[in-house]
C-alpha cells in the first residue's frame, strides 16, 4: 500500500503503474522514467483488467493507461479505477488525439491525455503536474471522515459555517449549447466566494454535465445518491456526496454514468427540486448550472431561483433563442428576475459579431454584463481545473466575471455597490487560494 500523500514535497516519490498491451511501449516508458529520482514504477500490465487489479493492489499515485487494449480497454478500466482507487490519477495515452477521445477519457475520470509517441520531457512534466493537481483528492481521502466529523460537531455546538444561511439560488441558463454557460456558472460561483460566504455549485445536466471535468473532481457519489435518500437526507450523506474543490467551493456532481440515470429512474423533477431546496439552506448561494432543454425540470428550477442568469453570445441563432426565452421568463416572473449576459464579446472594431446595441434594441432589453472573448485564457483555466477568476481578478475576462458575480450578489441581497466593492477588495488575499489546488 502506498503511503498517503498530500502536496508535492522534497521526499515524495510518485508511484506509477504502466498499462499498455504492447511490451515495447511499456519498456520504453519504464526506461524513460528510470532517469527520474522522484518517480518509481511499481507495476505494469497489458490489459485494462490487469491495470485495475494492479491499481487495487499497489495503490499508485499515477496510472499511465493506453486507451485501446484487449480484454478491457482503457476507458472502461479508468471508470472502474476511479471507483475502486479514487486517489489514483489516470493519464490516458493514445496515438489518436481528437475531441471525441479527449471527452471520453475525461468523462471516464482521466486527469490528462498524452498523444503517442511521448517525449521524455512531456512525460515527466505531465506526471508531476497531475500528481500535484490530484493532491487535494489524496488529502481528502487521507483525512476522510475527520473533517466531516469536525464540521458536524461544530454544527451541533451552533458554531458551524453550515448553520443558517441566506439560501439564495441562482440559475445559470442558455438556450444554446457551446456558449460558455458552464464556464460562467463555475466562475460566478467562485467569484461569489468570500471568507464568510458559502457557495454550492450544482450540475443540473444529468446526462452530459461537465463540472467534474471543469474542476478536475472525481467521486463515486453523485446526486443519484441523494435522490435515493431524498425522504431523509442526513448530514453524513450530504457531506460525503458534496465534493470540495481546493478553493473551498462545494460541488454537487451529476451522475458519472448514463446508466446511473437510466437504472435508478429516481431523478425526477420533483425529487431534484426537493434536493435543491434542502441543500440551499446550508449555503449563501447555490449556483445551478442548467442544461439546455426547456422542460418541466427547467420550469421548477426557474421557479426556485431568486435570479436567472441568461447567457447569450452575439450571434443571430443565439439572440433569436434568447428572445424566445426572455418572452417566457418575463411573462412568468417579470423582467427583474433575469440578468441578461452577453458572453464572448469581441472588440467592435473586429466586427466579428452582432453589435450589442443592435441586440439591445431588437430585444428591448439591456445587456447587464459583457464578458470579453479570450479563448486562450479560458481553455488554460479549464485544463488546470481552476476558475479563471484565480488568474488575476483585475484582468479581462476575470474582471468582468467578478463584476457579474457582484451584480448577482447585490441583486439578491440588496447590498449596495460601495459595500460590495469594499468587501471584494478586503477579500482579495483570501480569494487568492483559488490559484492553488492544494494547501
Amino acid at each position: 500500500m502506498g503511503k498517503p500523500q498530500g502536496g508535492m514535497g522534497k521526499k515524495d516519490v510518485i508511484r506509477v503503474i504502466l498499462v499498455d498491451d504492447i511490451p515495447e511501449a511499456r519498456e520504453g516508458l519504464r526506461k524513460l522514467l528510470a532517469f527520474e529520482s522522484d518517480i518509481e514504477v511499481v507495476g505494469s500490465g497489458s490489459t485494462g483488467r490487469e491495470g485495475l487489479d494492479l491499481a487495487i493492489r499497489t495503490q499508485p499515485d499515477i496510472i499511465l493507461m493506453d486507451i485501446n487494449m484487449p480484454d478491457m480497454d482503457g476507458i472502461n478500466a479508468t471508470e472502474q479505477i476511479s471507483k475502486a482507487v479514487p486517489t489514483a490519477a489516470v493519464v490516458m495515452m493514445s496515438v489518436h488525439k481528437d475531441s471525441a477521445y479527449l471527452r471520453r477519457a475525461m468523462l471516464a475520470g482521466a486527469r490528462d491525455f498524452l498523444e503517442k509517441p511521448i517525449s521524455g520531457e512531456e512525460l515527466y512534466s505531465t506526471i508531476r503536474k497531475v500528481y500535484q493537481l490530484n493532491a487535494n483528492v489524496r488529502e481528502q481521502y487521507r483525512q476522510g471522515g475527520a473533517v466531516a466529523s469536525a464540521e458536524r460537531a461544530k454544527a451541533a455546538a451552533g458554531g458551524s459555517s453550515a448553520g443558517k444561511r441566506a439560501g439564495h439560488i441562482v440559475a445559470v441558463y442558455s438556450p444554446q449549447g457551446g456558449v460558455g454557460k458552464t464556464t460562467l456558472a463555475t466562475n460566478v460561483a467562485a467569484g461569489l466566494m468570500r471568507e464568510d460566504t458559502r457557495v454550492l455549485l450544482v450540475d443540473c445536466d444529468f446526462e452530459f454535465g461537465d463540472l467534474a471535468v471543469f474542476l478536475y473532481l472525481q467521486s463515486n457519489l453523485s446526486v443519484v445518491d441523494l435522490a435515493k435518500a431524498v425522504e431523509e437526507l442526513d448530514p453524513d450523506l450530504i457531506e460525503n456526496v458534496l465534493m470540495t474543490h481546493a478553493s473551498g467551493l462545494r460541488v454537487l456532481l451529476g451522475p458519472a454514468h448514463l446508466d446511473d440515470v437510466d437504472e435508478t429512474n429516481l431523478l425526477t423533477p420533483d425529487v431534484f427540486e426537493r434536493i435543491i431546496q434542502q441543500l440551499a439552506g446550508n449555503f449563501d448561494f447555490t449556483i445551478l448550472d442548467m442544461r439546455v432543454r426547456l422542460d418541466r425540470l427547467a420550469a421548477k428550477l426557474f421557479g426556485l431561483a431568486d435570479r436567472i442568469v441568461l447567457v447569450g453570445t452575439p450571434t443571430l441563432p443565439t439572440v433569436k433563442s434568447c428572445r424566445q426565452v426572455l418572452e417566457v421568463l418575463d411573462g412568468e416572473f417579470g423582467p427583474e428576475k433575469t440578468i441578461f449576459v452577453m458572453n464572448r464579446v469581441t472588440d467592435p472594431r473586429e466586427k466579428a459579431g452582432l453589435p450589442l446595441e443592435d441586440i439591445e434594441k431588437s430585444l428591448k432589453r439591456q445587456i447587464e454584463a459583457r464578458i470579453p472573448l479570450d479563448e486562450k485564457t479560458m481553455i488554460a483555466a479549464v485544463n488546470q481545473g481552476v476558475p479563471v477568476v484565480a488568474k488575476g481578478r483585475g484582468k479581462s475576462p476575470a474582471k468582468e466575471i467578478v463584476e457579474l458575480a457582484e451584480l448577482v450578489r447585490r441583486s439578491v441581497s440588496g447590498e449596495d455597490e460601495s459595500t460590495s466593492m469594499q468587501a471584494t477588495a478586503a477579500g482579495k488575499q483570501e480569494r487568492s487560494r483559488f490559484g492553488r489546488r492544494s494547501g
